[in-house]
């Protein structure tokens, strides 16, 4: 059955049915329980697509991220997701890979499905080359983007991101504070996010009277056995007494260095990894974490775009402008566990 149909079995207009969908005003009681009563009759369900280009929304957000297999990226969408349905929003999701031009062509893909907005989850879609940006800049004039734990300048394009500097400064101080006097940080990525870190792990080192450019900063594969090898090559050219790592899969890594070195854990190496994951107390013994608080910002990005896709309305029926944060920062927590000794 189609809009057609329905007309013919209702008897009243075609026009008057795709009002009655798209749920307008300027329908009788009268034609509106004649359309719905053939509806339920039937069964139909209008087409998500046809309903959208009626009422000028799609009710639909794209969602783009660069790996659903990482776990932070996987709770991202989960979490986004889920907040997304509640508000009555459906999603689509591109899986885009690190490929600047697979990036375009997602980003594209979503454009021609009239989607809502563009949610960018993860730090990666920050390049090094601002030229490389252009392509959500331009997609920015259209649909409003939102950057989770991303930032770039522009307009309609606004960013919700963990303060992963204050983070690790506060890691870095703590473990300092604990007695450890000889930190490595190790990170596996490039990205937004990885330039905050470091940031924060040479602020906590001033702070603690280190000068920033003697801090010990090494950069290994993204796997478990990569960080592992890569430790234990350091660990020989130089002891080290602490690791903060850039993620969950680094402190996992960093821990099956320590257990097959025969370290113990915390008495002769203390490890802190970042965003309390599953995987931090899925290890034994558990990891030590700062929580980037990634729910909250998930919820702050979806509340963000609900705010801007539904702006209340004036006496007259017309939207009012609304104004939101061009950057918002959600403050970052740290998890003591059994990797450390505070």
């Amino acid at each position: 059955m189609n809009i057609y149909d329905i007309s013919k079995a209702a008897g009243v207009s075609i026009a008057s049915v795709s009002r009655v969908i798209n749920g307008a005003d300027n329908v009788s009681e009268k034609t509106r329980k004649k359309v719905m009563d053939v509806i339920d009759e039937y069964g139909y369900t209008p087409n998500a697509y046809a309903r959208g280009l009626g009422r000028g929304s799609m009710k639909t957000i794209g969602i783009m991220c660069s790996d659903s297999s990482d776990i932070y990226l996987a709770n991202a969408i989960y979490y986004l997701e889920t907040d997304l349905r509640r508000n009555g929003y459906n999603s689509i999701l591109c899986c885009t890979g690190y490929d600047l031009e697979n990036k375009k062509a997602s980003f594209e893909l979503l454009k021609s499905r009239q989607v809502d907005a563009v949610i960018l989850a993860g730090s990666k879609y920050v390049e090094k080359n601002p030229e490389d940006h252009q392509y959500i800049i331009d997609g920015a004039k259209e649909h409003p983007v939102m950057m989770l734990n991303g930032f770039i300048d522009a307009d309609n394009v606004y960013s919700v991101a963990s303060d992963d500097k204050g983070g690790t400064k506060d890691a870095f101080i703590r473990l300092h504070e604990s007695g450890a006097r000889k930190t490595i940080y190790v990170y596996s990525s490039d990205s937004y996010s990885g330039s905050k870190k470091i940031d924060g792990i040479k602020e906590g080192a001033k702070e603690c009277g280190i000068p920033a450019n003697s801090v010990r900063i090494v950069k290994g594969e993204k796997s478990y056995k990569g960080i592992e090898e890569l430790l234990t090559r350091e660990y020989e050219k130089e002891p080290f007494d602490s690791v903060i790592s850039s993620s969950d899969t680094t402190g996992v890594g960093a821990l099956k260095f320590a257990i097959h070195k025969g370290l113990r854990i915390p008495e002769d190496i203390q490890i802190i990894s970042f965003n309390n994951s599953k995987l931090a107390n899925a290890v034994n013994p558990e990891l030590t974490s700062v929580d980037a608080r990634l729910e909250e910002s998930c919820s702050k990005v979806c509340k963000l775009i609900m705010k801007l896709l539904n702006p209340p309305l004036d006496e007259e029926g017309n939207p009012e402008p609304v104004s939101i944060p061009k950057k918002t920062k959600v403050k970052t927590k740290l998890v003591t566990r059994e990797t450390t000794r505070f």
